[in-house]
């Protein structure tokens, strides 16, 4: 990144932090800034790392331009990545592996762990992408967080301050803490998932800018996990129990410099509070900003409230493509509350409708395409535009549908054909590659050799050509550490089993 572009960037960002501790640590999202700028994750571990006095925290991000011979740098200082005693990682998608290769190589440290000497850098890897697997990650970090990361950053902040020059004793007191995974010295046996009480919340942003994907809004997550049990989701209760802040200590964050506040979550519509939130928000004169809503928790009141507050587009989940499927899912949702969904669009002027669907599902069949397209094109009649954004379904681990398979990539591409022509444009679709979505499903369900593989396919130019040769190459070993995987009880949240 050129020093005009950063500098650029800083002086077009609200809330960025002045570190000044002698520990430096690097942290990195990868993706270009306007998507790290966007995650509320990645704010809070950014202030959390700066809240002790010894450690400087300076964030990094994939550029938007990669030219020949650039060093990736920090963002506040321009300081080289390379150069910092630590780098941690943000990592929500599994996908997005490719870009943390592309990061170490831009900042001149050695992607595989085997490799690096004591005197490089340890890498930490957190983030989403570790409540569901972690062991394709194992041959690149010397420590993963597993979980929420709130309920061990001090600790954390501790041991790397202590044992900022002494590797070894690095490692080992990493290994000793709830929720790190240390590949060294735990092998395949992956700690307990950490989930933070409900006094860790609410969790509120750092920073805002017009240049985030969610443009100039202040962060705020009012409540954690879920209370459905959706078979395919790793947000599910049972792994991650609904938690939620005071309205109270909600109302209080809201005092801020951002001109707008985008409330975030698994299930924000769920808050207890979202009402009185959004009110608050509106009556102080902000915008608002809001995830993915349950269709059957909207009313009247709470889409105008969204539409006061300056959202346009009312995005709803169903899910599966028909109501069969939405009821083997456990997913709790009739068509008549997206039918309701989209009458309260219209009645409150809003611009699209979008609506989330999963496809390839188990047991899915055409006529469940034909009932999605049916259904579609009769939201069309009751709001003047529709997008449905459909994605393929990628079986996590430790859901029930973890052991379920991939639907062939060619049934995929024929069913979303079928929705295309269904809706001849009237309906406007959105898909994520059922190719791509492979490779997710692939390093989703994989070990660490899984993790080699994508490196190689990396290297190769990743292509799908090179991600299919590679994968092709795992072999028994892998299916093994998998299977014993499986079988480990650790994943389960502390207190949980």
């Amino acid at each position: 990144m050129l020093r005009e572009e950063r500098l650029d960037l800083l002086a077009r960002e609200g809330g960025t932090l002045n570190p000044s501790g002698s520990v430096r640590v690097a942290l990195l999202y990868p993706n270009p800034y306007s998507v790290a700028s966007a995650s509320l994750g990645y704010q809070v571990v950014y202030r959390a790392f700066n809240a002790h006095p010894e450690i400087a925290c300076e964030r990094a991000v994939l550029p938007d331009n990669i030219h020949d011979g650039q060093t990736l740098v920090t963002l506040e200082s321009g300081h080289p990545v390379g150069g910092a005693d630590f780098l941690a990682i943000s990592l929500a998608y599994e996908p997005d592996i490719a870009n943390v290769f592309e990061m170490l190589r831009l900042a001149r440290v050695p992607v595989l762990r085997s490799e690096r000497s004591p005197s490089e850098p340890a890498v930490i890897i957190g983030g989403p992408i570790t409540m569901s697997n972690t062991l394709p990650l194992a041959p690149f970090a010397d420590a993963i967080v597993v979980g929420d990361a709130e309920p061990v950053m001090s600790r954390l902040c501790e041991v790397l301050v202590e044992h900022v020059a002494n590797r070894g004793a690095l490692l080992e007191a990493l290994a000793s803490l709830p929720g790190v995974y240390v590949p060294e010295r735990h092998g395949d046996a992956v700690p307990d998932m950490l989930v933070s009480p409900a006094s860790d919340l609410p969790a509120v942003g750092q920073t805002w800018t017009p240049l985030s994907e969610l443009a100039d809004m202040m962060l705020v997550e009012a409540s954690r996990g879920c209370p459905r049990y959706c078979t395919f989701c790793v947000m599910r209760a049972s792994a991650q129990p609904m938690r939620e802040a005071p309205l109270e200590s909600v109302l209080a964050v809201l005092d801020t410099p951002a001109p707008r506040i985008g409330f975030v979550g698994a299930a924000v519509s769920e808050y207890t509070h979202i009402r009185a939130v959004l009110r608050a928000a509106v009556a102080a004169g902000k915008g608002v900003g809001i995830s993915s809503l349950r269709a059957d928790r909207l009313d009247e009141e709470f889409v105008h409230l969204l539409h006061a507050g300056g959202y346009r587009t009312l995005t709803v989940a169903s899910d599966a493509p028909s109501q069969a499927m939405r009821g083997r899912l456990k997913k709790g949702l009739r068509g008549r509350h997206l039918l309701e969904a989209a009458t309260l669009a219209a009645q409150a002027k809003m611009s699209l409708l979008k609506m989330y669907v999963i496809v390839g599902l188990p047991g899915e069949t055409d006529e469940d395409i034909d009932e999605l397209i049916e259904f579609s094109l009769e939201l069309r009649k009751l709001m003047p535009r529709v997008a449905l954004g459909a994605s393929p379904f990628v079986p996590k681990l430790h859901t029930p549908l973890g052991d379920a398979s991939f639907t062939p990539i060619a049934t995929q591409d024929r069913r979303l054909d079928r929705l295309r022509r269904g809706l001849q444009g009237r309906v406007e679709l959105r898909s994520v590659s059922p190719r791509w979505a492979w490779i997710e499903y692939r390093l989703s369900q994989g070990g660490p050799e899984t993790g080699l593989a994508a490196y190689r396919a990396w290297q190769a130019g990743g292509r799908f050509a090179d991600y299919r040769r590679a994968f092709g190459d795992v072999g028994v070993d892998e299916r093994r550490a998998l299977d014993a995987a499986r079988e480990h009880a650790l994943w389960a949240p502390a207190g949980m089993k």
